[in-house]
Protein backbone atom coordinates (compact mmCIF):
# COMPACT_ATOMS: atom_id res chain seq x y z
CA UNK A 1 0.00 0.00 0.00
CA UNK A 2 2.76 2.39 1.00
CA UNK A 3 4.64 1.45 -2.16
CA UNK A 4 1.59 2.26 -4.29
CA UNK A 5 1.17 5.65 -2.64
CA UNK A 6 4.86 6.37 -3.12
CA UNK A 7 4.66 5.51 -6.81
CA UNK A 8 1.65 7.78 -7.28
CA UNK A 9 3.34 10.59 -5.39
CA UNK A 10 6.51 10.23 -7.47
CA UNK A 11 4.48 10.23 -10.71
CA UNK A 12 2.62 13.36 -9.63
CA UNK A 13 5.89 15.13 -8.85
CA UNK A 14 7.24 14.23 -12.30
CA UNK A 15 4.11 15.57 -14.04
CA UNK A 16 4.16 18.76 -11.97
CA UNK A 17 7.84 19.28 -12.72
CA UNK A 18 7.18 18.85 -16.44
CA UNK A 19 4.38 21.42 -16.33
CA UNK A 20 6.53 23.91 -14.41
CA UNK A 21 9.41 23.32 -16.84
CA UNK A 22 7.12 23.83 -19.83
CA UNK A 23 5.73 27.05 -18.40
CA UNK A 24 9.23 28.30 -17.65
CA UNK A 25 10.36 27.57 -21.21
CA UNK A 26 7.35 29.44 -22.57
CA UNK A 27 8.07 32.38 -20.28
CA UNK A 28 11.69 32.37 -21.42
CA UNK A 29 10.75 32.56 -25.11
CA UNK A 30 11.68 35.87 -26.72
CA UNK A 31 8.73 37.36 -28.62
CA UNK A 32 9.06 38.96 -32.05
CA UNK A 33 9.36 42.74 -32.29
CA UNK A 34 7.45 45.18 -34.47
CA UNK A 35 7.82 48.93 -34.92
CA UNK A 36 6.95 51.83 -37.18
CA UNK A 37 9.66 53.34 -39.36
CA UNK A 38 8.81 57.04 -39.46
CA UNK A 39 10.31 58.33 -42.67
CA UNK A 40 9.34 61.07 -45.11
CA UNK A 41 5.89 60.37 -46.51
CA UNK A 42 4.68 58.03 -43.75
CA UNK A 43 1.97 58.94 -41.28
CA UNK A 44 2.46 59.83 -37.63
CA UNK A 45 0.35 59.08 -34.60
CA UNK A 46 -2.43 61.66 -34.27
CA UNK A 47 -2.50 62.75 -37.93
CA UNK A 48 -5.73 64.26 -39.25
CA UNK A 49 -6.58 63.03 -42.76
CA UNK A 50 -9.29 63.93 -45.28
CA UNK A 51 -11.70 61.26 -46.49
CA UNK A 52 -10.22 59.29 -49.37
CA UNK A 53 -6.63 60.44 -48.86
CA UNK A 54 -3.83 57.87 -48.70
CA UNK A 55 -2.34 56.56 -45.45
CA UNK A 56 1.24 55.31 -45.61
CA UNK A 57 2.81 53.05 -42.99
CA UNK A 58 6.25 51.43 -42.95
CA UNK A 59 6.46 48.45 -40.62
CA UNK A 60 9.68 46.78 -39.45
CA UNK A 61 9.70 43.37 -37.74
CA UNK A 62 12.24 40.95 -36.32
CA UNK A 63 11.77 37.39 -35.11
CA UNK A 64 12.54 36.40 -31.52
CA UNK A 65 13.17 32.74 -30.79
CA UNK A 66 10.99 31.53 -33.68
CA UNK A 67 10.09 32.64 -37.18
CA UNK A 68 7.19 35.04 -37.70
CA UNK A 69 4.21 33.14 -39.12
CA UNK A 70 1.39 35.70 -39.19
CA UNK A 71 0.98 39.42 -39.92
CA UNK A 72 -2.34 41.23 -39.49
CA UNK A 73 -3.60 44.78 -39.96
CA UNK A 74 -6.80 45.87 -38.24
CA UNK A 75 -8.89 49.03 -38.14
CA UNK A 76 -10.18 49.46 -34.59
CA UNK A 77 -12.96 51.99 -34.10
CA UNK A 78 -15.35 52.71 -31.25
CA UNK A 79 -17.94 50.32 -32.70
CA UNK A 80 -16.02 47.56 -34.44
CA UNK A 81 -12.75 45.91 -35.32
CA UNK A 82 -12.22 45.23 -39.01
CA UNK A 83 -9.39 43.06 -40.32
CA UNK A 84 -7.97 44.51 -43.54
CA UNK A 85 -5.01 42.13 -43.89
CA UNK A 86 -4.34 38.65 -42.51
CA UNK A 87 -1.23 37.14 -44.05
CA UNK A 88 0.51 33.84 -43.31
CA UNK A 89 4.27 33.72 -43.77
CA UNK A 90 7.51 32.19 -42.48
CA UNK A 91 10.05 34.93 -41.91
CA UNK A 92 12.95 35.92 -39.66
CA UNK A 93 11.86 39.52 -40.11
CA UNK A 94 10.73 41.95 -42.78
CA UNK A 95 10.12 45.59 -43.63
CA UNK A 96 6.89 46.32 -45.47
CA UNK A 97 5.15 49.44 -46.78
CA UNK A 98 1.38 49.39 -46.40
CA UNK A 99 -0.95 51.90 -48.06
CA UNK A 100 -4.58 52.32 -47.07
CA UNK A 101 -7.11 55.12 -47.44
CA UNK A 102 -8.95 57.31 -44.98
CA UNK A 103 -12.53 56.20 -44.55
CA UNK A 104 -15.56 57.82 -42.99
CA UNK A 105 -14.72 56.81 -39.40
CA UNK A 106 -13.98 59.73 -37.03
CA UNK A 107 -11.09 57.92 -35.29
CA UNK A 108 -9.23 54.71 -36.15
CA UNK A 109 -6.54 52.86 -34.27
CA UNK A 110 -4.56 51.22 -37.06
CA UNK A 111 -3.22 48.10 -35.34
CA UNK A 112 -0.38 46.00 -36.76
CA UNK A 113 0.33 42.61 -35.17
CA UNK A 114 2.70 39.69 -35.66
CA UNK A 115 2.77 36.19 -34.20
CA UNK A 116 5.57 33.63 -34.29
CA UNK A 117 5.68 29.84 -34.40
CA UNK A 118 5.61 29.74 -30.58
CA UNK A 119 2.41 31.83 -30.70
CA UNK A 120 4.21 34.76 -29.10
CA UNK A 121 2.67 38.04 -30.26
CA UNK A 122 3.58 41.71 -30.53
CA UNK A 123 1.50 44.68 -31.69
CA UNK A 124 1.74 48.39 -32.38
CA UNK A 125 -0.93 50.92 -33.20
CA UNK A 126 -1.30 54.39 -34.64
CA UNK A 127 -4.30 56.66 -34.08
CA UNK A 128 -5.57 58.54 -37.14
CA UNK A 129 -8.34 61.15 -37.09
CA UNK A 130 -10.72 62.06 -39.90
CA UNK A 131 -10.58 65.71 -40.91
CA UNK A 132 -13.99 67.04 -39.80
CA UNK A 133 -13.95 69.53 -42.66
CA UNK A 134 -13.41 66.92 -45.36
CA UNK A 135 -16.23 66.13 -47.76
CA UNK A 136 -17.08 63.25 -50.02
CA UNK A 137 -15.52 63.48 -53.45
CA UNK A 138 -16.90 63.51 -56.93
CA UNK A 139 -17.15 60.43 -59.12
CA UNK A 140 -16.79 59.51 -62.77
CA UNK A 141 -19.69 57.59 -64.29
CA UNK A 142 -19.43 55.29 -67.30
CA UNK A 143 -22.96 54.12 -68.21
CA UNK A 144 -21.91 51.28 -70.55
CA UNK A 145 -18.53 49.63 -71.09
CA UNK A 146 -18.21 46.53 -73.28
CA UNK A 147 -15.02 44.44 -73.08
CA UNK A 148 -14.46 41.26 -75.05
CA UNK A 149 -12.90 37.93 -74.08
CA UNK A 150 -9.61 36.64 -75.45
CA UNK A 151 -10.92 35.04 -78.67
CA UNK A 152 -12.88 38.10 -79.77
CA UNK A 153 -10.74 40.17 -82.15
CA UNK A 154 -13.25 42.94 -82.88
CA UNK A 155 -13.89 44.54 -79.47
CA UNK A 156 -11.16 45.61 -77.03
CA UNK A 157 -10.20 43.56 -73.96
CA UNK A 158 -8.65 46.42 -71.96
CA UNK A 159 -10.31 49.40 -70.25
CA UNK A 160 -8.50 52.64 -69.38
CA UNK A 161 -10.78 54.51 -66.92
CA UNK A 162 -8.78 57.76 -66.80
CA UNK A 163 -9.21 58.34 -70.52
CA UNK A 164 -12.39 56.28 -71.02
CA UNK A 165 -10.75 54.18 -73.72
CA UNK A 166 -11.20 50.52 -74.71
CA UNK A 167 -8.27 48.96 -76.56
CA UNK A 168 -7.09 45.78 -78.18
CA UNK A 169 -3.47 44.62 -77.76
CA UNK A 170 -1.58 47.11 -79.94
CA UNK A 171 -3.08 50.30 -78.53
CA UNK A 172 -3.20 49.00 -74.97
CA UNK A 173 0.53 48.30 -75.12
CA UNK A 174 1.15 51.98 -75.87
CA UNK A 175 -0.75 53.09 -72.75
CA UNK A 176 0.22 50.41 -70.22
CA UNK A 177 0.17 52.84 -67.28
CA UNK A 178 -3.55 53.53 -67.83
CA UNK A 179 -4.85 49.96 -68.18
CA UNK A 180 -6.70 49.00 -64.99
CA UNK A 181 -9.27 46.42 -66.10
CA UNK A 182 -9.27 43.48 -68.51
CA UNK A 183 -11.52 40.47 -69.03
CA UNK A 184 -11.23 36.85 -70.15
CA UNK A 185 -13.29 33.67 -70.15
CA UNK A 186 -12.64 30.11 -69.03
CA UNK A 187 -14.19 27.32 -66.97
CA UNK A 188 -13.50 27.09 -63.23
CA UNK A 189 -14.56 24.56 -60.64
CA UNK A 190 -17.02 25.84 -58.04
CA UNK A 191 -17.98 23.42 -55.22
CA UNK A 192 -17.06 20.45 -57.39
CA UNK A 193 -18.92 21.69 -60.46
CA UNK A 194 -17.18 23.05 -63.56
CA UNK A 195 -18.85 26.33 -64.41
CA UNK A 196 -18.38 28.98 -67.12
CA UNK A 197 -16.37 31.83 -65.63
CA UNK A 198 -16.45 35.30 -67.17
CA UNK A 199 -13.58 36.97 -65.30
CA UNK A 200 -12.59 40.52 -64.38
CA UNK A 201 -8.88 41.01 -63.82
CA UNK A 202 -5.97 43.37 -64.56
CA UNK A 203 -2.48 43.20 -66.14
CA UNK A 204 -0.90 42.70 -62.68
CA UNK A 205 -2.96 39.63 -61.76
CA UNK A 206 0.19 37.67 -60.81
CA UNK A 207 3.69 39.07 -60.27
CA UNK A 208 5.26 35.78 -61.36
CA UNK A 209 3.22 35.50 -64.60
CA UNK A 210 1.50 32.34 -63.43
CA UNK A 211 -1.78 31.28 -65.01
CA UNK A 212 -3.53 31.23 -68.34
CA UNK A 213 -3.78 35.03 -68.45
CA UNK A 214 -0.06 35.25 -69.30
CA UNK A 215 0.57 31.87 -70.89
CA UNK A 216 -2.48 31.57 -73.12
CA UNK A 217 -4.88 34.51 -73.28
CA UNK A 218 -2.65 37.61 -73.39
CA UNK A 219 1.00 36.42 -73.38
CA UNK A 220 2.27 39.84 -74.52
CA UNK A 221 1.55 41.14 -71.00
CA UNK A 222 4.79 39.53 -69.86
CA UNK A 223 6.64 42.10 -71.99
CA UNK A 224 4.90 45.12 -70.49
CA UNK A 225 6.96 47.42 -68.26
CA UNK A 226 3.91 48.54 -66.27
CA UNK A 227 1.26 46.06 -65.12
CA UNK A 228 -1.37 47.76 -62.96
CA UNK A 229 -3.02 45.62 -60.32
CA UNK A 230 -6.72 46.09 -59.59
CA UNK A 231 -8.26 44.38 -56.54
CA UNK A 232 -11.87 43.16 -56.58
CA UNK A 233 -13.98 42.70 -53.44
CA UNK A 234 -15.33 39.16 -53.94
CA UNK A 235 -17.98 39.09 -51.19
CA UNK A 236 -21.30 37.64 -52.27
CA UNK A 237 -23.06 40.17 -50.05
CA UNK A 238 -21.45 43.63 -49.95
CA UNK A 239 -24.57 45.62 -49.15
CA UNK A 240 -24.71 47.47 -52.48
CA UNK A 241 -28.15 47.19 -54.05
CA UNK A 242 -29.15 48.35 -57.52
CA UNK A 243 -31.09 51.25 -55.99
CA UNK A 244 -28.10 52.35 -53.91
CA UNK A 245 -25.86 52.13 -56.98
CA UNK A 246 -28.25 54.20 -59.10
CA UNK A 247 -28.52 56.84 -56.36
CA UNK A 248 -24.74 57.21 -55.86
CA UNK A 249 -23.50 60.58 -57.13
CA UNK A 250 -20.51 61.05 -54.82
CA UNK A 251 -17.96 58.58 -53.46
CA UNK A 252 -19.57 57.94 -50.05
CA UNK A 253 -21.10 54.59 -51.06
CA UNK A 254 -17.94 53.62 -52.93
CA UNK A 255 -15.70 54.23 -49.90
CA UNK A 256 -17.77 52.22 -47.42
CA UNK A 257 -18.48 49.34 -49.82
CA UNK A 258 -14.92 48.21 -50.55
CA UNK A 259 -13.30 45.82 -48.05
CA UNK A 260 -9.54 45.19 -48.35
CA UNK A 261 -9.68 41.87 -46.52
CA UNK A 262 -12.05 40.49 -49.19
CA UNK A 263 -10.07 41.88 -52.12
CA UNK A 264 -8.62 39.41 -54.62
CA UNK A 265 -6.61 39.60 -57.82
CA UNK A 266 -9.59 38.65 -59.99
CA UNK A 267 -13.34 38.20 -59.88
CA UNK A 268 -14.52 34.86 -61.27
CA UNK A 269 -18.00 33.69 -62.31
CA UNK A 270 -19.18 37.21 -63.15
CA UNK A 271 -22.92 37.20 -63.80
CA UNK A 272 -25.66 39.66 -64.70
CA UNK A 273 -26.72 42.00 -61.92
CA UNK A 274 -23.55 41.64 -59.82
CA UNK A 275 -22.22 44.86 -58.27
CA UNK A 276 -18.50 44.62 -57.51
CA UNK A 277 -16.43 47.07 -55.41
CA UNK A 278 -12.83 47.48 -56.64
CA UNK A 279 -9.66 49.49 -56.12
CA UNK A 280 -7.05 50.36 -58.73
CA UNK A 281 -3.26 50.55 -58.34
CA UNK A 282 -3.51 54.32 -57.82
CA UNK A 283 -5.96 53.80 -54.94
CA UNK A 284 -9.08 54.89 -56.79
CA UNK A 285 -12.13 52.96 -55.61
CA UNK A 286 -15.18 52.19 -57.67
CA UNK A 287 -18.20 50.00 -58.31
CA UNK A 288 -18.79 47.80 -61.35
CA UNK A 289 -22.41 47.03 -62.16
CA UNK A 290 -22.55 44.00 -64.48
CA UNK A 291 -25.25 44.45 -67.12
CA UNK A 292 -24.54 41.25 -69.04
CA UNK A 293 -21.84 38.58 -69.17
CA UNK A 294 -21.63 36.16 -72.10
CA UNK A 295 -20.55 32.59 -71.44
CA UNK A 296 -18.62 31.87 -74.63
CA UNK A 297 -14.94 32.61 -75.38
CA UNK A 298 -15.80 35.04 -78.18
CA UNK A 299 -18.28 36.95 -76.04
CA UNK A 300 -18.18 40.09 -73.91
CA UNK A 301 -18.89 41.54 -70.50
CA UNK A 302 -21.02 44.68 -70.52
CA UNK A 303 -21.05 46.83 -67.38
CA UNK A 304 -21.35 50.33 -66.01
CA UNK A 305 -18.83 51.92 -63.63
CA UNK A 306 -18.90 54.59 -60.95
CA UNK A 307 -15.47 55.45 -59.55
CA UNK A 308 -13.61 58.17 -57.69
CA UNK A 309 -12.26 61.06 -59.74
Amino acid sequence: MKKSVLIKLTFSIIILSAIISSCKKEEDNTPPTISFELISGTNNDGDTISIGDALHFRISTNAGDANITNFTVKKVTENETKTVLDSGLNSIGFVVDETYYQGVEDTVDWTFSIMDRNRMQSSIKMKIYKDPNSQFGGIIEFPEIKLSYQLNTEIGHFFLPLSNKIYLEDSASLFQEEVDILVYFNYKEDNGELKPSPTLSSPGEDVNFKGDLYNEYYPFLKNWDIRNYTKYDIRAENGVTADKYDSAHNDSLIIVSYGDVWAKKKYKWVCDGTIIPFQTTSGKKGLINVLHADTIETGCITFSIKMQQ
